[in-house]
């Protein structure tokens, strides 16, 4: 894709650089997103604060750090996606707000991305200070980052920092709903099991007939 073939009508470019680094995971709710290219942002880095019940863990966001940057990718939406984007992100209940960056790529130049930012900012850290334990990723948001990034060709050492975060080994709601969506989507499957062997219908034996037939008349009579 050529940089005159970027903007379309209609449409908007996002960067996305926490769970929306995977393919999967943003079409999930924007079925119109268009890989566009990686690139970073300047003065950023990427780092994990506020609990969530999906994932099990803090939620990824944007911190300005001066002399720092954060990779992500950019998606171009269609206009009529905006609304899912926001409830994704949690706008309407003030979780993250939407904000303008310049995010530089290798070669197609800069670009003004929509992205998203929560409003509560982890404490700032030195680079070899510990980080608490309240801020590890789940590692279910820690692992489809890393997916993400592999699958849009990050570069190799932005890749192994993702990999270095520790995480709190929680596998969140992930799992099941992806389960759940894919189940509410497809037809089930009527295909036979293979070697599944079909059971025949239980037999009562002539002691059992009668037994049961006794104990049914006694209860007529009673009534």
């Amino acid at each position: 894709m050529i940089k005159s073939e970027i903007k379309k009508p209609d449409t908007f470019l996002y960067f996305g650089y926490g769970s929306n680094l995977l393919s999967f995971r943003i079409h999930m709710l924007n079925p119109s997103a268009e890989f566009v290219t990686i690139g970073w942002v300047e003065n950023y880095r990427v780092d994990f604060i506020r609990y969530s019940s999906f994932w099990g863990g803090p939620t990824a966001t944007l911190v300005p750090t001066a002399n720092a940057h954060a990779w992500g990718v950019m998606w171009r939406l269609h206009n009529d996606d905006l609304a899912h984007l926001d409830h994704q992100e949690g706008v309407e209940v003030k979780k993250y707000f939407a904000k303008h960056l310049l995010v530089h790529t290798t070669h197609m130049g800069d670009f003004t991305c929509r992205c998203y930012i929560q409003r509560i900012n982890p404490l700032p850290r030195a680079d070899n200070e510990e980080i608490p334990v309240e801020r590890w990723p789940s590692w279910a948001l820690k692992e489809i980052m890393i997916y993400g990034a592999k699958e849009h060709g990050m570069p190799d050492y932005y890749i192994k920092n993702l990999k270095r975060l520790k995480d709190n080994g929680e596998e969140g709601a992930i799992r099941t709903w992806c389960l759940l969506d894919r189940y509410a989507r497809n037809m089930p499957c009527e295909c036979r099991v293979p070697g599944r062997i079909p059971r025949e219908p239980l037999k009562l034996d002539n002691k059992l007939k009668k037994d049961f037939r006794w104990t049914t008349e006694i209860i007529e009579q009673k009534d």
